[in-house]
């Protein structure tokens, strides 16, 4: 099992200058931001694209948490519930995150054995995967995997077994379709349009909820079929080669050729009878269609349609949100009712600005009504810039505060699918020891209008004048040169100078695709440079040359493989790296943000600006952002340590506070000691054998923290061989920090390592 995105941050040396202390990183959101007026509850939680949403109690205080996962980048985002009973007050805390196994395309959060904790069930190789939670108050948030793949029985009676197959693209339903008390699955046909009817056989076959036995019991449950050239349904379709009594299926499938596209469905009894009807969304299409069962619970037969539900559940207005809407049961307001989330599932192709819609329950339990609450829940108390985000700082007003501009890859914009790109500006209007950001624009000097797809900004004096010019890097991998025509002292005036910047040669800069610039002086000649990230995963390196004062620079390309630094994923051919080069201690370091969502470290940058970089961390301090992360360094408060801002392709962004005391930190209180210690194996199942070379008699003080911070070990060590019982450690990732001692318990050097148990 693979573990990322922990919430605890490990330590680099990472600094601003040689003057600053050790910093490490922790995800914080003590820096206030202002948007329209309001003060965000959530502003560095990331931002929300494609969701879908489940309740789960994250901190086990027995209250309902929320639970989302984006298909953007396959993030999980954690919300503690705040609130009481009707009232919504989510408060983003990325602590649970790493208790989640990794995930791809969906995830929801359904109690399948009774015991009122939500399992995990997931898209897992043209199927699902199930994690059942095992979490207690003592170890907190935790899953055990049950299976990789879900099988099921495609003909009673065979006692032959396939996998439950559910298109990566469609979202099943999780529910107890039989009112037996075990979980069924419904879902769309890979081959056909019909919808499929799984029965867990748990209760018939054990009298307990607590199995997964599934077999089918209809290949056109509720007799609808969707046509192949639209979202229309045909009610009381024959379903040919299926049976006339549900719950007796014979060997024939009985699909039709029809080859479907996508779907996503949602059970629930909207009408009090006992039995479940269905919420279907429909790939390509903005609405979502409700069908009416007048069956019963074990042979049920829709009877009633309607395309513009839930007008006549409640709504003013049906749903309509490009493209792909698909709903989920959710209690958002603490009342014990289900209310309905709904979003996009179309990935990069639907609305991505207002794209959390939530319908309150203003009914019952037996008969709901919904009323939509706002188009934006979540979105609307965090920093949320559509699709994409770029930070980066630049003291736009001279005023010695460093404020925020971010660019995006675009707003969703209904007419022609396409997209607007924007540049934002959240100026700081804080103070130097406590900043604080105001959303100022969302098109800083009305740049959309130049028509520039995927705009990536970056500042820097590029004509000695004494102020910061701008370049801005583009979808098509070109670059346009702004020069600032302000006096110094002045707020920037940016005027397009050369659009698709050029070299030296009078050539076009292009890098490819997504061009993410970085204006830096990489080789110190006090002249600045150009760093330029792009679509596949390398960096080009263009020295500024010729006189420093010109008014447009004359750049050389050096090297579009810079460094040899690649960030793309085995397997890919796409990398989306941005560039975000620094000094620590002196030393220039290069950080790279990427499509993987990590972030990896380079040095051995300094005097061999034209040879190999050394790749110290590919997942730097642990920090995972769903995909195409794009770091930025600056120290915003004044304590003279750096601090880091992440943007990501869910549009949001988040805040990693610098600080110099981190007793997880990687960095040893001194690596100059000639004693090192081995953890074996790594990963731990019941034994972890703690090494320690070139002992010589010295005594030792071992802890061993949890991803949370916690201290879970702690034990003075006299020998040069040691064990720990890993069996009684939940498995994770943990920090263990081994500390050299003297008589008097004072520490005089440290090694701290990371470990996994695993179970």
């Amino acid at each position: 099992m693979r573990f990322s995105g922990f919430f605890v941050l490990f330590t680099i040396l990472f600094f601003c200058s040689s003057s600053l202390a050790q910093p490490y990183f922790q995800w914080n959101d003590s820096v206030e931001v202002k948007a329209d007026g309001t003060l965000l509850r959530n502003p560095w939680a990331g931002g929300l694209n494609f969701i879908q949403a489940s309740n789960i109690d994250l901190d086990l205080d027995g209250v309902s948490d929320l639970f989302i996962f984006d298909r953007t980048g396959n993030k999980v985002r954690t919300f503690l519930n705040k609130g009481s009973s009707n009232t919504v007050d989510y408060k983003y805390d990325p602590r649970y995150e790493s208790r989640f196994p990794p995930m791809h395309d969906w995830a929801l959060l359904v109690d399948y054995n009774c015991d009122n904790k939500e399992d995990i069930f997931t898209s897992s190789g043209g199927g699902f995967a199930i994690y059942k939670n095992i979490s207690t108050i003592v170890n907190g948030l935790q899953f055990e995997l049950v299976t990789m793949l879900q099988h099921t029985n495609y003909n009673p009676g065979s006692n032959t077994l396939a996998p439950l197959y559910i298109l990566p693209i469609d979202i099943p339903s999780f529910s107890d379709i039989d009112n037996d008390g075990d979980l069924d699955v419904i879902t769309f046909t890979s081959s056909s349009n019909y919808i499929q009817y799984h029965q867990n056989q748990s209760m018939e076959l054990y009298g307990l909820c607590d199995s997964l036995v599934f077999e089918i019991k209809n290949r056109c449950w509720g007799y609808i079929s969707e046509s192949s050239l639209s979202n229309n349904y045909t009610l009381f379709d024959t379903c040919s080669g299926n049976i006339s009594n549900p719950g007796i299926v014979e060997s024939n499938t009985g699909e039709r050729e029809n080859a479907h596209q996508g779907g996503c469905s949602l059970c629930m009894d909207l009408d009090g009878d006992n039995d479940k009807d269905l919420i279907v969304g429909d790939v390509s299409y903005t609405n979502l269609t409700m069908f009416t069962n007048g069956g019963t619970p074990s042979a049920g037969s829709f009877v009633s349609k309607d395309a513009v539900f839930p007008v006549n559940n409640g709504a003013a207005a049906q749903v309509s949100l490009p493209v792909f809407p698909c709903a989920y049961a959710v209690d958002v307001n603490s009342d014990g009712m289900k209310d309905l989330i709904v979003s996009p599932n179309s990935a990069n192709i639907s609305e991505n600005f207002n794209s959390v819609l939530y319908y309150q329950n203003v009914g019952s339990m037996a008969m709901p009504a919904f009323q939509l609450q706002q188009d934006n829940f979540l979105q609307s108390n965090m920093i949320e810039l559509s699709e994409g985000a770029y930070p980066v700082f630049f003291d736009y007003n001279n005023d010695g505060l460093k404020d925020l501009f971010v660019g995006n890859y675009g707003y969703y914009i209904s007419s022609g699918f396409g997209f607007q790109t924007k540049i934002a500006l959240f100026k700081n209007t804080g103070t130097a020891a406590v900043p604080q950001f105001t959303l100022i624009t969302r098109d800083y000097a009305n740049l959309s209008s130049l028509g520039i797809n995927n705009m990536v900004p970056a500042f820097g004096d590029m004509d000695a004048d004494g102020d910061s010019d701008m370049i801005i890097g583009g979808y098509d991998g070109k670059l346009h040169y702004f020069e600032n025509t302000a006096a110094v002292s002045d707020s920037a005036v940016f005027v397009l100078t050369q659009s698709s910047f050029k070299n030296s040669a009078n050539r076009t800069i292009d890098v490819g695709d997504f061009a993410a610039p970085q204006i830096v002086d990489v080789d110190g000649d006090q002249k600045n440079d150009l760093v330029v990230g792009s679509r596949n995963g390398k960096l080009a390196y263009y020295h500024h040359t010729g006189s420093a004062s010109a008014a447009i620079p004359s750049m050389d390309s050096v090297s579009h493989y810079w460094g040899n630094v690649k960030v793309t994923r085995p397997g890919y051919f796409v990398g989306y790296s941005y560039p975000f080069v620094f000094k620590q201690n002196g030393s220039t370091k290069l950080l790279v943000g990427q499509e993987s969502g990590r972030l990896s470290l380079f040095d051995n940058i300094d005097g061999n600006i034209n040879g190999v970089f050394a790749l110290t961390d590919s997942a730097y301090q642990d920090i995972f952002q769903g995909t195409r992360t794009s770091p930025c360094g600056a120290d915003i408060n004044n304590d003279g340590l750096m601090d880091l801002i992440v943007g990501n392709y869910e549009g949001g962004l988040s805040f990693y506070k610098g600080s110099a005391n981190n007793p997880l930190s990687l960095q040893g209180v001194n690596d100059a000691v000639l004693w090192d210690v081995l953890y074996y194996p790594n990963p731990a199942n019941s034994v972890l054998s703690v090494k320690i070379k070139n002992h010589s008699s010295k005594k030792y003080l071992l802890n061993i923290y949890n991803t949370m911070g916690q201290q879970v070990y702690s034990q003075r060590i006299y020998s040069d061989l040691w064990t720990v019982n890993a069996s009684e450690l939940p498995q994770g990732v943990y920090i263990c920090r081994l500390s050299e001692i003297d008589a008097n318990s004072r520490v005089l050097a440290t090694k701290v390592k990371r470990i996994v148990i695993q179970h």
